[in-house]
């Protein structure tokens, strides 16, 4: 995973942990220190909106940006508090790290051909597909889903 996809995961992973009651303290905490890490190093940035709707790919693409123009990959200090977030995630709230290799909504399109897709996690989906309509024929192929518990 390149170091901002990290980041980013990490923030929106945070960000919906974050918001559930049964969140456990370590996710809130590495949360919380992410964000102030963010704030501090990175003014120009801020993580409100995706705070707000972290499921919005809208948002999520201008905080994408943000980072971005701040060289914020290049930061170690910042990724690697990232990287402890998403390992945070991982151990005590699987279900929000849930991996989609391909996501569609509200499509119309004629046909569609979707070949070598392979995504592992917890709730791994492989293709998803919402609201779409289609006039022609879909070709799905090569999907390979690895659920893993993550238990070991």
């Amino acid at each position: 995973m390149e170091a901002l996809d990290a980041i980013m995961t990490a923030i929106t992973s945070g960000a919906i942990a974050s918001a559930q009651s049964t969140t456990e303290k370590i996710i809130s905490d590495l949360y919380n220190g992410l964000k102030t890490l963010i704030q501090r190093k990175y003014s120009d940035v801020s993580l409100e909106a995706v705070e707000k709707k972290p499921n919005s790919e809208a948002k999520q693409a201008a905080l994408r940006e943000d980072l971005e123009e701040a060289n914020a990959a290049e930061d170690k200090e910042l990724l690697q508090q990232a990287q402890l977030l998403l390992q945070a995630v991982a151990e005590q709230a699987p279900q929000v790290a849930q991996a989609i290799g391909i996501k569609l909504e509200d499509v119309k399109s004629g046909n569609v051909r979707l070949q070598e897709v392979i995504v592992s996690g917890e709730q791994a989906a492989g293709v998803h597909i919402k609201h779409g309509e289609f006039t022609g024929d879909i070709e799905i192929s090569k999907v390979k889903v690895e659920a893993n518990s993550g238990k070991k």
